[in-house]
């Protein structure tokens, strides 16, 4: 058995990225809803949205 260590390199840095952009993007949610700025807030919870909608997609298709 052979392990591609290369494509597995390349899958946790696209995880761990993207887990990054996420997390931070629903941190940025929470900070504009407790500022008052609804539409940065809308902004950031639809890209945390966008961003795991992709990912189930990649998923079952």
């Amino acid at each position: 058995m052979k392990i591609d260590f290369t494509a597995l390199l390349t899958v946790f840095g696209a995880t761990l990225l993207v887990t990054l952009l996420v997390v931070t993007l629903f941190v940025l949610g929470i900070r504009a809803l407790s500022n008052n700025s609804k539409t940065a807030a809308v902004a950031s919870f639809a890209g945390c949205v966008a961003a795991v909608g992709y990912g189930l997609f990649l998923i079952i298709v």
